[in-house]
């Protein structure tokens, strides 16, 4: 009897079953690696489907076998020259075909065949048969693979007994051919054992990728699940609950001075409406200290000509330093906070801030322990599809994690476009360090080190000119990647040890900044291949191909899909609905474009990055040419900031 298992990549699949029917003493013969149809493809690759197969079973087993059953049984009656081609070349590979006659079609789903018929129908075309009977014949053909089986098992004890009844043996194929096993399958020889070893690994690793493919499937949906369950929960809580920070008498009495850095570095274009938007805010007790960080072009000029009332009054003061980066020129910036500004806000100088934006921000200092505050940083210059799924994940990604983060105040990424820090705790931090280029990211770390609790507000918006094409973003988000990877190694050593930073911040950065972003792309990657897999298999055998892995597969698909589209619409609609923050409804909708062409430029990203942290290289900074497109304007104040 010959059973079938619809190619050798099963053999391969279940090899713990191909050992155990070698070691009983049953017969293992070649079968082609894939099953393809062997008169419909070149003899090299009918070559290729042999070898492999003879070296899967020189790994597993430690022979070869001579015998060889063409798939979909075209030795049967080859009455083509292409049927007939493919026999001629495995037998001058040293292969004996084996053929047979008596296939009951036990594979087939429509109809099933019940026990019955398959046992009914081995029987009634074995010897001895009538002339007509084409289908008699004394080798019987099984399957086990290619979809549910257990009627095939229910009725070969049924065959067996039918068989035995009618005076035959159950034989090896060996034993007609007048051999011994050894002669069909004979061990490898000693000088051809390593290789078979090395081989065995070549096939364990394409196993453990083929079990890969679920595995990254269940990761990523287990992550998305978790960010949705976890995240979401929080973020929906902290979008819901009572936000007061003391009294109403004590939130409308407090108004310490607070100072304004807004460090440039070649910002000619945009910087005097960033320190307009400043000079518009409600916040009454405030100072403009503008850092010139060296600037190549006419920053300091345009800034020095448009606020000389501003300067001359004391609002705004403008300073110049040797280019040195971001960090040393907020510290620089810091040495001249005047000794009563308790607080000082932070802003890039390419956004503009909404005028209750400072406003909003001070109120949460009345808690002492508080050490910063995160702003709502929202994409101003929505200019085309990269600028629209920035704005979708700023909303989708950051801001909904700050707000989750927001109800343990462990806020892990106070941002440069807008954040507010108590002068005594950065001070206390040693200021901003320039061992990394995430220095937000780091100082906001370090004062969770320290124990400071670091807040979110959402109402609190700024609006900052994103990236306009594929190269702009790379290059940001790489900055913004590396940076955050030298922050998160930098703190390691509080990892799962110490406060929010090594319980909450660090873990979250770890498990959805880093590990979601990398697994997502072979998410995709991997649903691609398993599709186009499944879609190989279904062309050369479509009647014996089963479905389940393709289906389950799309189900793990679709679920992370869905999941991932869910948690998005939940981030969507908890942003605020005052005016300037409205969001419009249609950017929701490309957030299954943004899943499969934006997002995969980030996992690139991610993979540079950690690439380049490997290898230790150092980062040089890289700036953007800034295009002044930020179209924001204050709804109460339309006149107060004229933009291009």
């Amino acid at each position: 009897m010959d059973s079938e298992n619809s190619g050798c990549l099963q053999a391969d699949k279940f090899s713990d079953v191909t050992s155990r029917v070698y070691r009983e003493g049953h017969e293992i013969g070649n079968h082609t690696f894939t099953h393809p149809d062997i008169s419909n493809i070149s003899s090299a690759f009918g070559r290729l489907q042999l070898n492999l197969t003879e070296r899967l079973f020189a790994s597993r087993l430690g022979i070869r076998t001579i015998l060889f059953r063409p798939p979909y049984s075209i030795d049967q009656d080859p009455d083509t020259a292409d049927q007939v081609r493919p026999l001629e070349q495995t037998q001058d590979m040293g292969y004996i075909t084996v053929g047979d006659r008596v296939d009951p079609n036990d594979w087939r789903d429509n109809p099933h065949r019940t026990a019955e018929q398959i046992s009914g129908d081995v029987l009634a075309h074995l010897p001895p048969c009538s002339p007509s009977d084409q289908r008699c014949g004394n080798i019987v053909l099984m399957h086990d693979g290619g979809g549910d089986r257990s009627q095939t098992v229910l009725a070969l004890p049924k065959i067996i007994e039918g068989i035995r009844a009618r005076g035959y043996q159950v034989v090896p194929v060996y034993q007609l051919l007048q051999k011994t096993k050894a002669d069909v399958m004979p061990p490898l020889p000693p000088n051809e054992r390593w290789a078979a070893r090395l081989n065995w690994v070549a096939f364990w690793l394409f196993d453990v990728s083929n079990k890969g493919i679920t595995l990254i499937f269940f990761i990523g949906d287990l992550l998305m699940t978790g960010r949705l369950l976890f995240v979401g929960a929080f973020a929906i809580y902290d979008r819901v609950r009572d936000h007061r920070y003391g009294t109403p008498e004590q939130e409308r009495s407090y108004r310490p001075r607070v100072a304004v850095l807004i460090p440039a570095y070649n910002e000619e274009k945009v910087i005097e409406r960033t320190i307009r938007s400043v000079l518009d805010s409600t916040y009454p007790n405030l100072q403009v200290i503008v850092i010139d960080d060296g600037s190549s072009d006419r920053t300091l000029e345009v800034a020095r000509a448009a606020f000389k009332d501003e300067q001359a009054s004391g609002k705004v003061t403008i300073l110049t330093k040797r280019n040195s980066g971001k960090a040393e020129a907020l510290n620089f910036g810091l040495e001249h906070i005047e000794p009563d500004e308790e607080i000082f806000i932070g802003i890039d100088a390419d956004t503009i801030i909404a005028p209750d934006a400072i406003a909003k921000l001070v109120p949460h200092f009345l808690n002492p322990s508080v050490g910063a505050v995160a702003g709502n940083a929202k994409v101003g210059n929505r200019v085309n599809l990269w600028t629209r799924w920035q704005a979708l994940e700023y909303i989708t990604s950051q801001n909904f994690e700050r707000r989750a983060l927001n109800t343990l105040a462990a806020v892990s990424v106070v941002p440069g476009a807008i954040g507010a820090w108590r002068v005594q705790a950065v001070r206390e931090a040693g200021g901003y360090h320039t061992d990394t280029v995430a220095e937000d990211a780091d100082l906001t770390m370090a004062l969770l080190r320290r124990g400071y609790r670091v807040e979110y507000e959402d109402l609190a918006l700024a609006f900052t000119e994103a990236p306009t094409n594929a190269n702009g973003l790379m290059r940001q988000r790489f900055r913004w990647s590396f940076g955050i990877l030298q922050a998160v190694w930098k703190h390691r050593s509080v990892f799962a040890r110490k406060g929010v930073l090594g319980w909450v911040a660090l873990p979250n950065i770890v498990i959805f900044q880093i590990l979601l972003p990398l697994v997502s792309p072979f998410i995709d990657l991997m649903f691609v291949f398993g599709a186009g897999w499944y879609g190989i298999q279904k062309y050369y055998h479509p009647e014996s191909t089963d479905p389940a892995s393709f289906q389950r597969l799309v189900i793990f698909f679709a679920a992370f899909l869905i999941i991932d589209f869910i948690t998005s619409a939940i981030a969507f609609a908890l942003e605020r609905r005052q005016p300037e923050a409205r969001e419009d409804p249609w950017l929701l909708s490309q957030v299954w474009l943004q899943r499969f062409a934006y997002r995969q430029l980030f996992s690139l990203v991610l993979i540079k990055t950690l690439k380049r942290a490997i290898e230790g290289e150092r980062f040089s900074w890289d700036k953007l040419e800034r295009t002044a497109a930020v179209s924001y304007r204050p709804s109460e104040r339309r006149d107060s900031v004229q933009t291009p």
